[in-house]
């Protein structure tokens, strides 16, 4: 039985080998080719932090290693398959973890990637494709990351020529190992080929391929076998099993007759219908011809002449049967040759729909991501601003969550959430001014203002009155004779002497309002000063309310002293405003954009 081996180049070699040693008939048909695709900075960064790598096939490992030479000590490392594990043991000198059935159920069923959320596991794997892992990983709470290494694609636009290969080598058996080459071998427009394809016997590596095959292209599951697994030894096991050889080796050692039997059934198989037709014409003709000889030498001439005619009758039969066949060859080309034009035009045509949908996908595509870059770019502007020219604290937070938010499902954002996270935790660290518990302790002051008792007069401390006792010496008679007279005077009228000869007058009421309300605004222009966030202005306007209150208000009043003492605690307590705060998001950000 001739098989087909689709696997890329340079794979299924052993394959080969295995089937060659039995003498098994090969075709090497590559449906896919592989191309490695560039990596940055922000799909490797979540490598290095990453709880579980999950590599997907043995080119995945490959190619990630190319741009990460180590990875990280403390992750968990698992593999698809058992070739895939030895590759990573070969490039890393890592064990991985294998799953018994070596598919993506299998990888989902491993008890290690059971309780994974909040944990960080990242994917590496060609592009497309896996979406259950995915989908899986994330349902289950994990930090899920992607890194595409490679991409496959097919060889051929249609696989017209593989399959006019195939069918002159009589393949019945074809070795496909993925859902990608299993799309590129059924893309053809030709109905013979797609019958012809479903009546071939294929062998898979996963039920997830079967399930695609049988869905997509409506095969029977009797024209599928499954092998245990992805390797060239599960393959070939799954295409001769040992029972099934030796008991056919055996049968034909011991009955001879199956021999006979087997080339009576090849020579069946070989003979076309067109053959079959010929012979039988030859035949039925020759045997006519050969009885019409043996009966005319008993008939007479006009038998004979009879037979004459009906030998040019013939004659002029089959010039007009090979006249038809030449038609028929002829139409036959020209049908063929429509049929070219017609799948060539259809190619085009489908080549062309699939670059204008190509276009306008990556058109909302780039509108989308545009969108996006536009508003976290805004966001983040809007963050910054709030934190360093308006010290609002809370409201940088509130927009810094609402960009967390924004990228919380986008790829490779983990390095951002991280540095929005760590500017979320240093703005509520930052040190807040009390600005409102000032703001109403002047409120406070500014209330009692109107209670506060004002110095009405201001009187000059008195001086020390000389002695008036007499001396007994008889030159200071007349210094005697003064103080005589002011010890007299005494008795009649009390006379004080102060230091100022000028005493100032009682104030009137508008005076006594004009200084209250000087008081009030030193203390209302103290409070705008808090709110606008003016230091300076702030703690001048508080020195001049000091100023007024010592020069115009009694201070042996209770509440004046208390107000002073208010005043003079404020001045003493520092503010701080225009901190500068950098948030570390910006760079992170720019790096994730570009």
């Amino acid at each position: 039985m001739p098989i087909a081996i689709t696997r890329p180049e340079g794979k299924g070699e052993q394959l080969a080998e295995l089937l060659t040693a039995q003498k098994v008939d090969i075709v090497k048909t590559p449906a896919l080719q592989l191309e490695m695709l560039p990596v940055n900075s922000s799909q490797l960064s979540p490598i290095t932090d990453a709880d579980v790598i999950l590599f997907i096939s043995q080119d995945a490992v490959t190619g990630l290693a190319a741009h990460l030479p180590q990875l990280p000590p403390t992750a968990l490392i698992v593999a698809v398959g058992a070739q895939t594990a030895k590759v990573i043991d070969t490039v890393y000198r890592r064990k991985a973890i294998i799953p018994e059935q070596q598919d993506s159920e299998g990888v989902l069923a491993l008890t290690q990637l059971h309780a994974i959320a909040d944990k960080q596991v990242v994917i590496i794997k060609g592009q497309g494709g896996r979406t259950l892992l995915a989908h899986t990983l994330k349902e289950r709470g994990a930090i899920l990351n992607q890194c595409n290494v490679y991409m496959r694609s097919p060889i051929k636009a249609t696989s017209d020529a593989w399959l006019d290969h195939w069918r002159e080598a009589k393949i019945d058996g074809i070795v496909i190992t993925s859902n990608a080459a299993i799309d590129a071998i059924f893309n053809t427009t030709n109905e013979v080929s797609l019958n012809w394809l479903r009546q071939c016997h294929f062998y898979l590596v996963s039920q997830r391929s079967a399930d695609h095959l049988m869905q997509q292209y409506q095969l029977a599951s009797s024209s599928i076998t499954v092998a245990s697994g992805p390797s060239d030894e599960a393959i070939f096991n799954s295409i001769m099993p040992e029972k099934t050889q030796q008991g056919s080796l055996m049968s034909e050692q011991q009955d001879p007759q199956n021999e006979t039997h087997s080339i009576e059934k090849v020579v069946k198989q070989k003979v076309s219908k067109v053959g079959v037709l010929a012979l039988l014409v030859a035949l039925v003709g020759g045997t006519a011809t050969a009885g019409l000889i043996i009966h005319g030498q008993q008939i007479s001439d006009k038998t004979y002449l009879a037979l004459e005619q009906l030998q040019q009758q013939n004659s002029q039969l089959s010039e007009q049967l090979n006249t038809t066949r030449e038609q028929l060859v002829q139409l036959q080309s020209q049908q063929k040759q429509v049929d070219m034009q017609i799948e060539s035009r259809l190619a085009a045509q489908t080549q062309q729909f699939d670059t204008q949908l190509q276009a306008a996908l990556n058109s909302a595509q780039q509108q989308v991501s545009g969108a996006l870059s536009s508003e976290v770019l805004y966001l983040q502007r809007m963050a910054q601003f709030k934190a360093s020219a308006e010290q609002d604290f809370q409201g940088s937070i509130a927009v810094l969550q609402r960009l967390s938010n924004v990228v919380q499902n986008e790829p490779n954002s983990t390095a951002l959430l991280s540095a929005i996270a760590q500017d979320i935790a240093a703005l509520k660290a930052q040190p807040k001014p009390q600005i409102e518990s000032r703001y109403l302790q002047l409120h406070g002051l500014l209330t009692q203002v109107s209670a506060l008792e004002l110095q009405t007069l201001r009187l000059p401390k008195q001086t020390q009155l000389q002695t008036t006792q007499l001396s007994n010496d008889v030159n200071d008679w007349q210094t005697n004779l003064s103080r005589t007279w002011k010890n007299l005077v005494d008795d009649f009228i009390t006379v004080r002497h102060r230091e100022v000869a000028v005493i100032d007058p009682l104030l009137d009421q508008q005076e006594q309002q004009l200084l209250k309300a000087q008081l009030r605004s030193h203390l209302s222009q103290a409070q705008s000063a808090l709110m606008d966030k003016q230091a300076s202005v702030f703690f001048s306007a508080l020195s001049s309310a000091q100023k007024t209150l010592t020069d115009y208000f009694q201070k042996d009043s209770a509440a004046v002293q208390a107000m002073l003492d208010e005043l003079v605690q404020m001045q003493s307590q520092s503010l701080e405003f225009n901190r500068t705060v950098t948030l570390h998001s910006a760079k992170t950000l720019q790096e994730w954009l570009q």
